[in-house]
């Protein structure tokens, strides 16, 4: 009866994943809002639904009855895979930040002259980002110092000051987890795409409230086109791998949502006003949808 469980659920995290359509897609336009939380649900919930069930079968044991049926050790077994293999992900996920911290360490620290503390990467490429975990340190390039105006360095920190606000590194951290746990489920690509995507989206939105919309949007045009470059010639380090953000290679089709998120209405990109009540309602319709394994324990006698 486990090992029917656990298949159940399985192909109840694929339709989940299937349902969800990229918004471009869409004959109804969505807010930049609704496009987070729908990417947002649709990536984490199925995976949590695998994890949470797999957890429910150990607990429950190979021992007794469910709803009458007999169960056997191959549900046990293969719920102990599932669990050991996302502790797999997660050691690999942190062996791989304490790495990256490692390496920073190596760079020198300098001060901006925005009065900042940051580490100086000796690479040509103009290219800022925030690195870390939940306390993130600002990572600079011996091109940024060098080759972007006074207004143009403000811009890109403002920038990067939104993902330390937002402690994206942190979040996109365990995100990046689930991203290799799930990478057999469908659309885990597409997804994962989606949410570097609007993570950008809101950290420009921000970025220019104090900085000027049009100078971010030439700026990210032209620190695009560099990293294209570089990355075609392979002379870029790989302490910016992990981190994708403002310098990224962007597709067109990316480019150009950013652009146009940048210079378009800000009421274009907020979601409509909804009641608080039916926001929650709504969240935690999801949150119990993906906890509803958990209620199988009480079928185990």
């Amino acid at each position: 009866m486990h090992s029917s469980l656990i298949v159940l659920t399985i192909l109840f995290a694929v339709a989940w994943r299937w349902q969800w359509r990229c918004p471009q897609g869409r004959s109804t336009p969505m807010s930049w809002q609704a496009r987070w939380e729908s990417a947002l649900s649709t990536f984490c919930l199925p995976p949590l639904l695998l994890l949470l069930t797999a957890g429910a079968v150990l607990f429950m044991g190979h021992h007794g009855t469910m709803m009458g049926w007999s169960v056997s050790p191959t549900g046990c077994w293969a719920s102990l895979g599932c669990l050991t293999f996302f502790m797999g992900v997660l050691v690999y996920s942190l062996g791989q930040a304490a790495a990256t911290g490692l390496r920073l360490r190596q760079y020198p620290t300098i001060t901006l002259a925005q009065g900042r503390q940051a580490r100086c990467l000796p690479i040509d490429l103009p290219c800022a980002a925030q690195v870390g975990l939940w306390r993130s340190s600002l990572l600079v390039s011996q091109g940024w110092l060098e080759q972007l105006t006074a207004s143009e360095q403000q811009a890109m920190l403002a920038h990067e000051q939104a993902h330390a606000d937002c402690h994206d590194p942190f979040w996109f951290f365990w995100l990046g987890t689930v991203r290799r746990f799930a990478i057999w489920l469908p659309g885990t690509h597409m997804l994962w795409e989606e949410l570097l995507l609007l993570r950008e989206i809101r950290a420009d939105r921000r970025a220019a409230q104090t900085s000027d919309p049009l100078l971010l949007a030439e700026l990210l045009v032209k620190v695009s086109q560099q990293m294209a470059l570089a990355m075609q010639s392979a002379n870029l380090s790989a302490d910016f791998t992990p981190s994708t953000g403002f310098y990224e290679p962007l597709l067109l089709s990316r480019l150009e949502q950013r652009v146009n998120a940048l210079i378009e209405p800000v009421s274009t990109f907020e979601a409509p006003a909804s009641p608080l009540g039916r926001l929650v309602l709504g969240r935690l319709a999801w949150v119990a949808a993906a906890t509803l394994p958990l209620a199988t324990i009480w079928l185990h006698t």
